[in-house]
């Protein structure tokens, strides 16, 4: 994507009054422990009582999306009853990332977001699904809580199409939302896997540290100016990330590392764009003075020795 036409799309700002999205977990890439979390936390939701004269297939759709947890059984419904696919797939897609089966769910996903839901379908979702959450991953170790709606459906397929080595897949599924945080911050990443950080650049202009998404989105800001070898604006994305007292841990953790990286001159271009051959000047001074304190040790140490062996009479067979 050409820079001009990304200075014409919506940035970052999002100027609703109501968004769906309701929490931001962030935690530290222990394996399998955020997940944990937000799965306890999504199997709180009490399902919504039906209504009195329900019809045989919004009895089924309702049981197979709130008692049970099979995408399969949603699969079979979509083929049954044509006019509810849509709803059905999306809603079996939704199971599986839940179950972090990603290939399945960008399947289903799709499947989804292509089919059809007839009116009643369509009144289905607006009674009973509006009250569902799902935690769904935007970048490693920051997932936004997100209700039941478009941007819910699309944001977990773009993630399943990441995992999956799908990056530009998931990159066209992220353009038709509208301009919010948890959007910019997973478009980042997918430019990020792309390698295009000058879009990450363009996307992040003038952003501030107001909450946990907005500071790993500025840490992913500080990569892609380090990777073009602006380091003044890369500290200063750095130090704005860091600036919020009530920051999460484990993105004050990434913006640290992103720091000593700068300090070290690790990953810069130069001006012509290639890789510096060269290491930094800062580099140079660790590697000497780790160096000259190595010379000391032994020098230390073999008066060490020597002292010994004198008191003990000469050296020992």
């Amino acid at each position: 994507m050409a820079s001009g036409k990304l200075d014409r799309q919506p940035s970052f700002h999002d100027l609703r009054d109501l968004t769906p999205f309701r929490g931001v977990q962030v935690y530290a890439p222990v394996r399998g422990f955020g997940r944990r979390i937000a799965r306890r936390v999504t199997g709180r939701v009490r399902a919504p009582k039906l209504r009195t004269f329900a019809s045989k297939v919004e009895k089924q759709v309702h049981a197979a999306i709130f008692l049970g947890s099979d995408p399969e059984r949603l699969v079979l419904l979509a083929r049954a009853h044509p006019g509810w696919s849509g709803l059905c797939y999306v809603a079996a897609g939704l199971h599986a990332y839940r179950a972090h089966q990603h290939a399945q769910a960008a399947e289903l996903l799709s499947r989804g977001l292509a089919g059809a839901s007839e009116p009643p379908a369509a009144a289905f979702a607006a009674t009973y699904l509006g009250g569902l959450r799902h935690w769904i991953e935007l970048s490693e170790g920051v997932e936004v809580e997100v209700a039941f709606s478009e941007e819910a459906v699309c944001l977990a397929l773009a993630h399943s199409l990441r995992e999956i080595g799908r990056p530009e897949e998931a990159l066209a599924v992220m353009d038709p939302l509208p301009p919010s945080l948890p959007a910019a911050l997973a478009t980042c990443r997918l430019y990020e896997v792309l390698g295009r950080p000058r879009d990450v650049v363009a996307r992040t202009e003038g952003l501030t540290n107001a909450n946990d998404v907005a500071a790993a989105l500025l840490v992913i800001r500080a990569r892609a100016l380090r990777e073009l070898g602006q380091r003044p604006a890369a500290q200063a994305a750095v130090r704005e990330a860091m600036r919020r007292r009530r920051t999460s841990f484990a993105v004050k953790n990434a913006a640290a590392t992103e720091r000593a990286l700068l300090m070290l001159g690790v990953g810069r271009r130069s001006r012509s764009g290639a890789a510096e051959s060269a290491p930094s000047a800062a580099f140079e001074e660790l590697r000497a003075a780790t160096k000259a304190r190595r010379a000391r040790e032994a020098e230390a140490r073999e008066l060490w020795l020597r002292e010994f062996e004198r008191l003990d009479g000469g050296p020992r067979l």
